[in-house]
C-alpha cells in the first residue's frame, strides 16, 4: 500500500507533516501506522491542511466537515402557556444558556407548565424523569440555581 502525507494541525493548533503505512479511510478519519515511531495513529480530515505528494488523489473524500458537536445544555419544554407568554419565557431560557424544545424528548431535563399544562404531556415528562416545575420555579432557578420543592400544580 503506498504512503500517504499531510500537512496537520491537532486540537492544540501544533502543525506537522505526517506519513503514514498502511492507512485506511474511515469516514472523516483517515488512521494508519507511522512511517516515523510505527504507532497507530487517528487523524481528522477536517484537520489536515494539505495533502503532500498527491495524497489527496488516493482518497475517496480527502476534506470531509468537523464532526457534529454534541449540545450539552440542559433542555426545556414550555406548556399550557399562552404564545406572548410562552415566548417570552422560550427567550429568558435561551439567554440562560438553554435549549427549548417544542415537545417532550428524551434528552428533556425541565418541563415548564402554564395554567392550561395538558395531563399528557406532564405524564409523559414525568415518565422520563423530567423535572416538572411552573414559571416561578423557573425563574428562582435562573436567578438562585435552586429548584422549589414543592408548588401547586392544577
Amino acid at each position: 500500500m503506498e504512503i500517504i502525507c499531510f500537512n496537520y494541525t491537532d486540537s492544540r493548533g501544533h502543525t506537522t507533516d505526517w506519513r503514514l503505512s498502511e492507512w485506511k479511510e474511515s469516514g472523516r478519519y483517515l488512521q494508519g501506522v507511522c512511517s516515523v515511531d510505527g504507532r497507530f495513529r487517528t487523524f481528522r480530515k477536517d484537520r489536515v491542511n494539505s495533502y503532500l505528494d498527491a495524497g489527496a488523489d488516493v482518497l475517496t473524500e480527502p476534506y470531509s466537515p468537523p464532526p457534529p458537536t454534541i449540545d450539552t445544555r440542559p433542555e426545556i419544554c414550555f406548556t399550557g402557556f399562552p404564545k406572548v407568554q410562552r415566548g417570552a419565557l422560550e427567550d429568558m431560557a435561551r439567554s440562560h444558556e438553554m435549549a427549548v424544545k417544542k415537545d417532550v424528548t428524551k434528552d428533556l431535563a425541565f418541563l415548564c407548565c402554564g395554567p392550561n399544562a395538558g395531563p399528557a404531556k406532564v405524564a409523559k415528562a414525568r415518565e422520563r424523569g423530567c423535572l416538572i416545575i411552573d414559571e416561578p420555579g423557573l425563574k428562582m432557578m435562573l436567578d438562585t440555581g435552586e429548584i422549589p420543592e414543592s408548588w401547586e400544580y392544577e
